[in-house]
């Protein structure tokens, strides 16, 4: 891995006493991630309406709820880790203490232990793990003739592992600094189902529309109904295919409420025509 070469990217808060992160990428596809090798413009939007809004602070206030110091936050298709660890950077900066688990295709991982170790943050514990929307929901992708980038992109269950890292596990060792961990082999995720998250982070993970039904069905089991109040989940894509993009909130909107965030209330520089936030919460038993 370090004798990849890789590209990077900047990404500098509003806040200019949080330490800039740098974001590598693998625009040539070197590591075989595919498209979780590149940043996207979604996550950016993201990241900025993320520092803007005040939704990392109310879900700490609903974590000391339930009586936890730490707040638990999961991505799922991370890519590079962009949002991900500029939340943690964020959450770093205020004392909030965090466990923080970026997900994706093991292909990917590598980078984003890259991207993990580049940018650490204080008081977080960062770790990357790989989870298979199929297995954790029940639910297998729906056939298709071709995936629109590659047969690596074709499914969140794909274990192909980069040639150029061993499939291994990596933990490091206990210390009072930031956590790093990775598996890039599919763990168990009954750890991850059975957690309570404050946050769930969803960025441009609709693009594909045969890993609707094991997506949502992964969301379902990660938010159940009991979390109506409490947990929330964050829905951030970049329009390409409108028609088939109302398809999966139809189909979200049975078992999510959600309401789209307004260009008002993001940052200014930072929002595109083209790119739409939700903010959504599972619906209780009763409805």
């Amino acid at each position: 891995m370090d004798s990849v070469s890789l590209s990077s990217r900047e990404y500098e808060f509003n806040n200019y006493s949080i330490e800039p992160l740098e974001i590598y990428e693998d625009p040539s596809g070197l590591l075989h991630g595919g498209v979780g090798s590149t940043v996207w413009d979604t996550a950016i939007v993201l990241s900025k309406y993320l520092e803007k809004s005040n939704i990392l602070a109310t879900s700490s206030a609903t974590a000391s709820r339930s009586k936890r110091t730490t707040l638990n936050i999961l991505e799922l298709g991370s890519g590079t880790g962009l949002v991900g660890l500029a939340v943690a950077r964020m959450l770093s900066a205020t004392g909030q203490k965090a466990r923080i688990v970026l997900t994706d295709k093991a292909n990917v991982l590598p980078l984003l232990q890259r991207n993990m170790e580049k940018n650490p943050a204080e008081g977080v514990e960062l770790e990357a793990r790989v989870l298979d929307w199929e297995a954790v929901s029940g639910v297998r992708a729906k056939a298709i003739a071709k995936a629109p980038d590659s047969e690596a992109d074709q499914s969140s269950s794909e274990e192909t592992v980069s040639a150029t890292e061993p499939e291994a596990t990596t933990t490091s060792e206990p210390s009072s600094s930031p956590v790093a961990t990775t598996t890039t082999e599919s763990p168990n995720a009954d750890d991850i189902v059975s957690t309570e998250w404050d946050l769930v982070i969803l960025s441009d993970c609709i693009w594909f529309p045969a890993l609707y039904a094991p997506l949502i069905g992964t969301l379902i089991r990660l938010l159940g109904p009991e979390t109506a109040s409490s947990s929330k989940l964050i829905v951030a894509f970049e329009k390409r295919n409108f028609s088939e993009e109302m398809e999966f909130f139809a189909t979200l909107g049975k078992s999510f409420t959600f309401r789209d965030v307004k260009p008002e209330e993001q940052d200014p520089s930072y929002q595109s025509d083209d790119i739409f936030l939700f903010l959504c919460q599972r619906r209780p038993l009763d409805q």
